[in-house]
């Protein structure tokens, strides 16, 4: 692949900044990590983004968490076996076939034709209606997060926000941390910066995005304009501050 000149627009902080969350994430594209990668072989500068973003998310990865009092079990023997079985299925049917009696060199051949005899005769009266084609499985991405963090702590809970596919409507989600087991007073609301005039305007209460919140369409562009999402102890945004985090847009960056 031949060597990337780095353009002006990789210069830009958020640009760099969106970029490396989505690879520390893994919702890059294939070409667009390998893309991304040939730039930071060509400008070192960027690992600095990619660590802070490592960071960050390390601290809602309990099983890094240094602060957690309980001990993961390991798993069952079985469970090896199986994911082995999924990676290598050529190994596994040659496992299975050492491990079976001679006898059944002879037996399985008699079985397979007497069983497709029997399947032509009878077939025609039991066949079963055709099964109505199931559409492929659509999995919804994230769109925008947010990484909550108090004073005293980092990383507590994350907001996910979800642009609705066709007729469904987008949401807002909340994502808890281990850490955190209960959420805050009933009063604690959540609300939203402009990032170009500074305006603070209110979603809606930290337990109603807990149970998943619909957005309006006013709604979801005043968050594609936000900086970060702020949780108050009280209904109006000049009280307490319990938590704060930067909003992050995540897309494909196919075009990169």
């Amino acid at each position: 692949m031949p060597k990337l000149t780095v353009a002006k627009r990789y210069q830009s902080t958020e640009l760099r900044d969106r970029l490396a969350a989505e690879y520390v994430l893994g919702t890059l594209t294939p070409n667009a990590q390998r893309r991304l990668e040939c730039l930071m072989n060509q400008d070192p500068s960027w690992w600095e983004h990619i660590e802070h973003w490592q960071q960050h998310f390390a601290g809602i990865t309990p099983s890094i968490d240094a602060h957690l009092e309980w001990e993961f079990a390991q798993p069952p023997e079985r469970v090896w076996r199986n994911i082995d079985a999924a990676v290598n299925p050529q190994r596994e049917v040659a496992r299975t076939a050492a491990k079976a009696p001679w006898w059944n060199a002879v037996i399985m051949p008699l079985s397979l034709a007497f069983s497709l005899v029997m399947g032509v005769l009878i077939s025609p009266s039991i066949m079963p209606p055709e099964a109505p084609k199931k559409g492929p499985i659509i999995v919804q991405p994230a769109n925008y997060f947010a990484l909550m963090s108090s004073e005293q702590e980092h990383n507590l809970f994350a907001i996910v926000a979800y642009r609705g596919l066709g007729d469904a409507k987008s949401t807002l989600r909340l994502q808890r941390n281990l850490r955190e087991s209960e959420l805050p007073p009933e009063t604690a609301t959540v609300w939203m910066r402009d990032k170009e005039s500074g305006k603070v305007t209110r979603i809606d209460t930290l337990r109603n995005i807990n149970d998943t919140r619909f957005m309006s369409t006013v709604e979801w562009k005043q968050l594609q304009n936000s900086s970060e999402l702020i949780v108050t102890i009280g209904e109006t945004p000049d009280s307490q501050v319990l938590y704060r985090g930067r909003c992050v847009e995540l897309s494909n960056w196919n075009a990169i």
